[in-house]
């Protein structure tokens, strides 16, 4: 598998128009993005915006939610060899999947997304999911547009 950096992540004509579309919606795509850029960041492919810290601070202040969010891309980030996770992301990370498999759940949606970035291999269970995820009103599609939109700001 090639690693992150050397394979500069495109997004399609779709996905850019579902990227926008959500981010007119009260900047909701924006705001679910950013803590995937932190993860990204946590790996030292991307520096985040002085907005994009304020807003990832004002996330995890609000019930720790932008942690939380972060904690499965930083997973599946750990399963390229990209980075680690820490002990506390490792103990909430099987807390979530232990919550209805909430956990594991979000991790194969960024995994598609490493996937469609040539990052990692998909396992049938991982695309499994995933197709079941967009067969539900392509709630797994519109989650993999954000995390593909912050890979392709890999420079």
């Amino acid at each position: 598998m090639a690693s992150l950096k050397e394979n500069r992540v495109v997004t399609t004509g779709a996905e850019n128009f579902w990227y926008i579309l959500q981010c007119i919606t009260f900047g909701a795509g924006y705001l679910a993005k950013v803590p995937y850029k932190k993860a990204l960041s946590d790996a030292g492919l991307v520096t985040l915006t002085g907005a994009e810290n304020a807003w990832y601070m004002l996330e995890c202040i609000c019930f720790g939610s932008g942690y939380f969010a972060k904690v499965p891309a930083k997973k599946a980030l750990s399963e390229t060899g990209a980075v680690k996770l820490t002990t506390a992301e490792g103990f909430w990370y099987v807390l979530s999947c232990i919550c209805f498999g909430s956990g594991y759940f979000k991790k194969v949606i960024y995994r598609k997304a490493l996937a469609e970035a040539k990052a990692i291999e998909m396992t049938s269970a991982a695309s499994f999911w995933y197709v079941l995820q967009c067969i539900t009103f392509g709630a797994g599609y519109f989650a993999k547009v954000i995390m593909k939109k912050a890979l392709s700001e890999i420079k």
